[in-house]
């Protein structure tokens, strides 16, 4: 078995609350990135109410104020800048630990920088993918790669400005695409003290094709169905983050606490644990995700940022960058 998944695999057990919350802000986007399945989403599109977050929120906080939320799933949280900034300071007043984003970058403008940084978010990933201007926008469809790089330097450049504030990611999701650009993406953020997030290319679900070849008789149970909740803008539940159009559901955060959500896929995740993996529902068969669910963190030599931080953890899917939250 792959040494990543083996260490995963060790980390992942029955949890009685989601060590992760991947919150659909809204789910409209302004890419067409090639390895997302966003262009083809049939759902309708539509903006989280803020009294759903509010509800979310406070469920969280007095079950597990630890829990990582992310404003990360099927949508670009920086369409509703406003909206996005009184969500982060809302959950941080109620106590949440870890209140995060995951981004494409190319609406955090530099006069978005200094309010993000003031409302309390405790990570800020960018999903960028390439590092020359022609592979970056081959990968990321609709995105301008010099208007992004000078939107996450500004940002870096006030936070390094601060004595405290969130941390700041750069995601490099390897395809055969941008593989050869790695070193050199590297290279250039670490030494400008950003923290570099490599991970591989999710298949959604078993949309899209990936690089990954792990056999599967040595198949461990997915670390999106452990540790991880999606909640859709209109509070629906998704069984998984590769359900991304809700066609299994279960239940919805309006009408039910997601302790008890949680409690209700319970049955699924331990069919995952059991290694009964042929009784699983048949989305899951064609799913290759299980493989891509460790992403690894390089950290500056010097800086903000060059503070011990888990090698191996499970990243939110999303059209940003997905985390998928």
């Amino acid at each position: 078995m792959d040494a990543q998944l083996r260490t995963l695999e060790k980390t992942l057990s029955e949890i009685p609350f989601p060590k992760k919350l991947a919150v659909e802000l809204c789910a409209d986007c302004n890419f067409a990135c090639a390895m997302c399945h966003h262009p083809q989403m049939r759902r309708p599109k539509g903006v989280l109410p803020f009294e759903l977050w509010d509800k979310l929120a406070r469920e969280v906080a007095a079950i597990n104020p630890d829990t990582e939320c992310w404003f990360s799933f099927c949508g670009e949280p920086f369409l509703q800048p406003a909206l996005l900034l009184r969500a982060i300071a809302h959950g941080k007043a109620l106590g949440l630990r870890s209140v995060n984003v995951n981004t494409n970058g190319m609406l955090l403008t530099p006069e978005l920088a200094d309010p993000l940084l003031d409302s309390g978010v405790d990570l800020v990933v960018f999903g960028l993918d390439g590092f020359s201007r022609e592979t970056y926008e081959q990968v990321r469809i609709g995105g301008q790669r010099d208007v992004v790089y000078a939107n996450v330097e500004h940002l870096l450049a006030r936070r390094m400005a601060r004595t405290d504030g969130p941390e700041i990611h750069v995601q490099f999701i390897e395809m055969d695409e941008n593989a050869h650009e790695m070193a050199e993406f590297q290279r250039y953020w670490l030494a400008r003290g950003a923290v570099v997030k490599a991970r591989n290319k999710l298949s959604w679900g078993g949309k899209f094709a990936t690089p990954l070849k792990t056999p599967r008789e040595e198949r461990i149970a997915c670390p999106w169905a452990l540790t991880m909740m999606h909640v859709f803008w209109d509070g629906r539940v998704p069984r998984c983050p590769g359900d991304t159009e809700g066609e299994e559901g279960y239940g919805n955060a309006w009408h039910a606490p997601l302790a008890e959500l949680w409690a209700k896929l319970g049955s699924y995740r331990a069919l995952h644990l059991e290694r009964r993996f042929e009784e699983l529902p048949e989305r899951c068969q064609s799913c290759s995700d299980w493989m891509t669910g460790a992403a690894q963190r390089l950290r500056p030599a010097s800086g903000p940022f060059r503070a011990a931080y888990p090698t191996h953890a499970i990243a939110p899917a999303c059209s940003s960058g997905g985390s998928q939250p």
